[in-house]
């Protein structure tokens, strides 16, 4: 058995994402390592895996406090890439058998293409390939229909995503506070080993995406709208362990408010863009304003880190504020979950039977294209987080409650068709083979 080096995006999200094929992988003898910052070496070692630290060349906030200007961050973080290696430090005291790296931190391949070690890209999100009647994830659209419409309609969509994408790598190229991670890559190719082989796939939803490496996609393939499955990609959905253990005292604190006769709704809108933090909490308001005037309703409300209970005031005794909850023991008891469409919470809420009303946070991420899936699927309804009027929220609260056995009855046909699919074990058992294979190449060799 080998060791297993995980490069993971420091996002609680994309690291819960990754700890079913690490425990699997573990079970089945493999040592596993993660790469990662710092500040997500305790939620790591919690797992019980090893963790080993990113160099701080490549932290952006540690080089933040030893320069004066963004601007000089940006250099020396382009100039590093250029010059240095993420994983020198890693490979030589842990020699992995094994890389599976983030999709979202794709960039970093090139560092291993010269290491002779196998790598499996991994991504939290749905298929990001350009496919036929398919929007981007950025997307909103429904395509309901396989006709020439449709087909014209997500074409149109797609033109222009793939053009403002490339304005967008333009523009951070020209910037000199933003890296262009797409045209950084082609100078490392260009100066740094012009002989290195890979075909580029930038016809994606976001970043780019390369032909010739393994890609497994952690979100469920029943979640999303019916597709062919890229030669190189596989699906392994679900991964989300909703058996995973949560904060006893949050859950005996939680447990006080929660209630068998009102009709339970639980928000959470993630935390991790710190960007959308005023967009959370005017929608935060609104969510208290509308049961204020339904006192049969009880609200759980999670509001993430970098906002706090004590900034909301008039606040109704059917209104339970938090900064985190133990989210899985909420869900498990609510009537109705109101999210911004990420997949980790969406993927739960199927696993736990729990209709939804999302409402996309951040437009550039997959929150528009989860959402829209909740649609197709009818498991759950969404709305426009700026736009929706507190009455209209109230509407679709309101429609959610009153035909819930029937969204109920469509997320229990959707958790089967997930659970049945094997796709988890089919999963485990490519990545052993291709670590077999490798090891096998690299034994003749």
């Amino acid at each position: 058995m080998g060791t297993v080096l995980f490069a993971i995006l420091d996002t609680a999200s994309h690291l819960n994402a990754s700890f079913k094929i690490a425990h699997a992988l573990q079970s089945r003898g493999h040592q596993i390592t993660y790469l990662a910052k710092p500040s997500s070496e305790k939620m790591i070692r919690v797992q019980g895996f090893d963790f080993q630290a990113r160099p701080e060349e490549f932290q952006q906030e540690v080089l933040l406090r030893k320069v004066k200007y963004t601007e000089q961050v940006i250099g020396r973080m382009e100039d590093n890439f250029l010059k240095m290696n993420l994983f020198d430090e890693a490979i030589s005291l842990i020699n992995p058998g094994l890389v599976l790296l983030d999709t979202s931190l794709i960039y970093y391949t090139l560092h291993l293409l010269h290491r002779n070690i196998p790598i499996i890209t991994v991504s939290t999100k749905v298929c990001q390939d350009k496919t036929e009647f398919i929007p981007p994830f950025q997307s909103g659209y429904v395509p309901l229909k396989r006709n020439l419409l449709t087909w014209l309609k997500v074409e149109c969509i797609w033109a222009i995503h793939l053009l403002r994408k490339q304005w967008r790598n333009y523009r951070d190229n020209s910037s000199p506070v933003q890296i262009s991670w797409f045209y950084l890559v082609k100078r490392y190719l260009r100066q740094t080993d012009p002989k290195i082989d890979i075909k580029i796939n930038v016809k994606r939803s976001s970043h780019f995406g390369l032909k010739d490496i393994p890609e497994l996609i952690l979100s469920p393939r029943h979640f999303d709208f019916p597709r062919p499955i890229p030669k190189n990609q596989m699906y392994m959905g679900p991964i989300v362990d909703v058996y995973r253990k949560e904060d006893p005292n949050e859950i005996a604190q939680i447990g006080k408010i929660l209630s068998d006769t009102d009709k339970t709704v639980y928000c959470a809108m993630g935390s991790y863009d710190i960007r959308h933090r005023l967009d959370r909490a005017k929608f935060f308001v609104k969510l208290i304003n509308i049961f204020l005037l339904h006192k049969s309703w009880r609200l759980v409300l999670s509001l993430g880190k970098n906002l706090h209970p004590s900034g909301f005031t008039s606040v109704p005794d059917n209104v339970f504020l938090f900064q985190t909850v133990p989210q899985l023991h909420v869900i498990k008891q609510a009537d109705l979950v109101i999210c911004h469409g990420g997949m980790q919470t969406v993927t739960e809420c199927i696993l736990l039977e729990t209709p939804m009303l999302v409402f996309p946070l951040n437009k550039k991420l997959d929150q528009p294209g989860n959402a829209a899936r909740v649609v197709y699927h009818k498991i759950g309804l969404s709305g426009n987080l700026k736009r929706d009027k507190p009455k209209v929220i109230e509407e679709k609260i309101d429609m959610l409650f009153d035909k819930k056995d029937s969204f109920v009855d469509n997320i229990k046909h959707l958790k089967r068709q997930m659970l049945i699919s094997g796709d988890f074990e089919k999963g485990m058992e490519f990545i052993e083979s291709y670590m077999q294979c490798h090891a096998s190449i690299n034994e003749k060799a």
